[in-house]
């Protein structure tokens, strides 16, 4: 079976596969955690293996991409309209931001980047998804660093266009 293979569901990955990626990873985790973020190897929620890094700007996940490493960044700010007091109005305004979100994202975002509401933490989030290739291991690091700033910065511009 490829990895490719329409048969291979995301609910019952081969665990050699798994593997696999885990050990290609492996170096990208050894690098972040000697760039100090903190990193570790998980399964993600479509049963990938995943390297995660927190950090207090976003959060980074580094998986096996169709050329190189697929890296997505989000941010997120969380409890947007937390102090609003009347329920009532807390729900429309949430309603209202899921509706503008896609709107503004139109024009500030990228075709790589996504912004959207988030229920759980109740505030916007955007993510961004970009590829390096695997002999770039080592510049992961800085370029995590470089762009949860500006991904934090576009939470911010958005969050400013729903007033």
């Amino acid at each position: 079976m490829t990895r490719d293979d329409p048969a291979q569901t995301p609910e019952s990955p081969e665990p050699d596969r798994l593997r696999e990626d885990q050990a290609t990873l492996e170096p990208v985790r050894q690098v972040l955690r000697e760039a100090g973020f903190w990193a570790y190897g998980t399964v993600d929620e479509s049963n990938r293996w995943s390297i995660a890094v927190d950090d207090e700007l976003g959060r980074a996940d580094v998986r096996i991409g169709h050329d190189g490493f697929q890296i997505e960044l989000r941010a997120s700010s969380p409890g947007l309209y937390a102090e609003e007091e009347a329920p009532w109005r807390h729900q429309a305004r949430t309603r209202l931001a899921r509706m503008q979100i896609p709107r503004i994202a139109r024009g500030f975002l990228d075709s790589h980047q996504s912004a959207f509401w988030d229920d759980t933490i109740e505030g916007v989030t955007v993510t961004e998804t970009v590829e390096m290739p695997f002999q770039r291991t080592g510049d992961i690091p800085a370029f995590v660093r470089s762009r949860l700033p500006q991904i934090e910065e576009l939470v911010t511009r958005i969050e400013q266009q729903l007033g």
